[in-house]
């Protein structure tokens, strides 16, 4: 019959011959290992949340941590072993000094190396040891997991590894980090960037987060940066923010044609985005502006505040404007401003307009692939359609099914007619 063996003489490979040799050097083997983990432990996470540029060398340090970890694991169970097993089991197992046999059969050795129990607190050990690590070390685990790579990668001299790290943040999977401040802090501190793609991206993750104290510094950025594109980003995330008056006021400013094109735009998306009733009136000044973009984003603006007040103004555009681009621009405001007492009039305007009077689109999209229409690229009659299904739908559900039905008109419109007709039935 075959000596039974249940597990492997470890004294055969010399492991821990020396500590083994008393329970003292045991205790003080135990000591140095468990001081040296913690300040390797201490030493890894300072460098690495605070210092380290390079994803590869902190993989490095925490295979280190984890192996000081197991050895330290290790001599704990081996010391809690030798507390508790036989009198003999430390000398027995780690220095071969082997107990006379009872059996000729039964190696007596392998059924009293308790190695069930030393696997059992050996696991333990590791966890406990791996919890007791990362408390001592301020959750540097999860700390890095949640924040610290991202740290890391806004620390790198590569460009696009920052834009990547501002990208990855503000993606919809990592939602459950956006409140944490380490990475709203790292998100503020972007907007000082030396790259100014970055300091944009840096900008719109902070209005993808709504980060509102951050308000602050987007209006400084938005007044005084000595790069355009910059302060246009700042304006628009201002206006993600929400309603303030200080930054209303300031967005307000910044649509003048003091101010460069490009920040105008970014000021009257902005605008649009707070949607403030209070900002029409600076709003229509400027409508009548000679660059057709800043044109198009004022009446933009309007569309998305959605006021009476702008009403009259845009109605006499509509009426009289000859210009293709303004009258689209215009009739994209009239659409979300006219009253029901405007879908009569529309209806009129529809039946004398021609099929091929079309508009030209002017979107802009931003990094989360999000596009935003100005004006929408379709024929005239299909906004003058849009406009009664706006304001007074219900008064003209028989004329609208007819659109559906009829066949010489054009897809889209009998599409849009469609879903006018759709949102009705709901």
């Amino acid at each position: 019959m075959p000596r039974i063996k249940l597990v492997t003489d470890v004294s055969q490979w010399g492991l821990l011959t020396w500590p083994a040799r008393s329970r003292l050097r045991l205790v003080v083997c135990a000591a140095l290992v468990t001081a040296v983990t913690v300040a390797v432990g201490f030493a890894s996470a300072t460098y690495i949340l605070e210092h380290s540029r390079s994803v590869l060398i902190n993989l490095g340090l925490i295979t280190a941590n984890m192996m000081f970890l197991l050895i330290a694991a290790f001599l704990h169970t081996v010391l809690i072993g030798d507390l508790f097993f036989s009198d003999s089991w430390r000398e027995d197992v780690f220095l071969g000094k082997k107990p006379k046999k009872d059996d000729d059969h039964i190696d007596a050795t392998a059924v009293n190396d308790h190695n069930a129990e030393f696997a059992i607190i050996l696991f333990l050990a590791i966890v406990f040891n791996a919890v007791a690590l990362n408390f001592v070390t301020g959750d540097f685990f999860s700390q890095y997991h949640d924040e610290g790579f991202f740290h890391v990668q806004m620390r790198s001299e590569a460009t696009d590894q920052r834009v990547a790290a501002l990208t990855n943040i503000a993606d919809p999977v990592n939602n459950r980090l956006w409140e944490r401040d380490g990475l709203r802090d790292l998100i503020v501190d972007a907007f000082d960037d030396e790259a100014p793609e970055v300091r944009r991206r840096a900008i719109w993750t902070a209005g993808s987060l709504e980060i509102l104290r951050s308000r602050p510094p987007l209006r400084e950025v938005a007044s005084e940066h000595d790069d355009d594109e910059t302060r246009a980003e700042a304006a628009y995330t201002l206006g993600k923010l929400g309603a303030d008056r200080t930054t209303r006021l300031m967005l307000e400013e910044l649509i003048d044609d003091q101010h460069p094109d490009s920040v105008r735009i970014g000021a009257l998306r902005g605008l649009a985005m707070m949607e403030d009733a209070r900002a029409v009136e600076s709003i229509l000044e400027q409508v009548d502006d000679d660059d057709e973009e800043v044109m198009a984003y004022a009446f933009w603006a309007l569309a998305r505040i959605g006021s009476e007040e702008a009403r009259d103004p845009v109605l006499e555009i509509v009426e009289t404007e000859e210009e293709p681009i303004r009258r689209c621009a215009a009739l994209e405001a009239f659409k979300l401003v006219a009253t029901p007492e405007d879908a009569d009039w529309a209806r009129r305007q529809f039946r004398r307009t021609d099929p091929d009077e079309r508009c030209e689109a002017l979107t802009f999209e931003e990094p989360d692939e999000t596009i935003h229409h100005v004006i929408w690229g379709e024929s005239v009659r299909v906004k003058w359609l849009k406009t009664v299904g706006n304001t007074d739908p219900y008064s003209h559900h028989r004329w609208i099914k007819r659109l559906i039905a009829d066949p010489e008109e054009e897809v889209h419109l009998r599409d849009v007619a469609a879903e006018i007709n759709q949102q009705m039935d709901r």
